[in-house]
This record gives C-alpha cells, structure tokens and sequence, in this order.
C-alpha cells in the first residue's frame, strides 16, 4: 500500500512541470485580471476613438518600464506584466525540463531540450 503512494521518479517530474504550470498560468492570469479590473474602474466610462489609431505608450514596450510602472499601478504595465509572465511559463517549463534531464542523466534529451530553450529565448528576446 505504501509503494501506491510513492512516485517513481518520472512521475515526481512530470508532477513538479504541472504544478509549475498551473501556478505560472494563474498568476500570469491574475495580474492581467487586476489590471484589467483596475482599468475599467479608472477608464471604464471613456468612449473610444475609433477614427484614429493610438499604439501602446512607449512607456509599456521594455521590461524596465514595465516593472517601474508596476509599482505606479499603471493598469496597462499590470496587464502586460500578466502577459509577460505567461510568456515566461512555459519558458520555465522548458528549463527545468534542462534540469530534471541532466538529474536522470539523459544526455539525449538534455541537448534536444537545450535545442528548444534556445530557439524559444532567441524568439522571445529576438521580438524585444
């Protein structure tokens, strides 16, 4: 009954990667309902102007500026926050996949997985 309980080593990982998931995913997504909750309570009466088209602030395109006004409560930095966070999920997620790889001692995935990690931050900083 006792062995029931335990996981073998593949499924501690694979449980650890979704737990990792569900906590990014819902914090990612927590801050973007605050801040979208916020915005509607500071913004929510304006009419839009649909004539022209007004881009994002230049103070909401680097992540510097973004955690700065994160502390400002600026409602648009805390959605963008939510939304850089859940980019970095499943950037998360490929990582630890690096480690509990290298932990098992599987070389050929350790470098496929390094693969991935690569092409995923080149894309991610690439964009910036």
């Amino acid at each position: 009954m006792k062995e029931d309980l335990e996981f073998p080593q593949e499924r501690k990982i694979e449980y650890i990667m979704s737990i990792l998931l569900r906590i990014g995913v819902i914090i990612a997504a927590s801050f973007v309902l605050l801040g979208g909750i916020f915005y509607l309570i500071h913004h929510g009466q304006a009419l839009p102007n649909y004539k022209t088209f007004k881009g994002e602030s230049t103070v909401l395109k680097n992540i510097p500026d973004i955690f700065n006004n994160i502390f400002k409560f600026n409602t648009g930095a805390i959605i963008q926050f939510g939304l850089i966070l859940l980019i970095a999920t499943p950037v998360a997620r490929v990582t630890f996949s690096v480690i509990a790889f290298l932990y098992e001692k599987d070389y050929l995935y350790t470098v496929f997985t390094l693969i991935v990690l690569t092409i995923l931050l080149y894309s991610f900083f690439a964009g910036m």
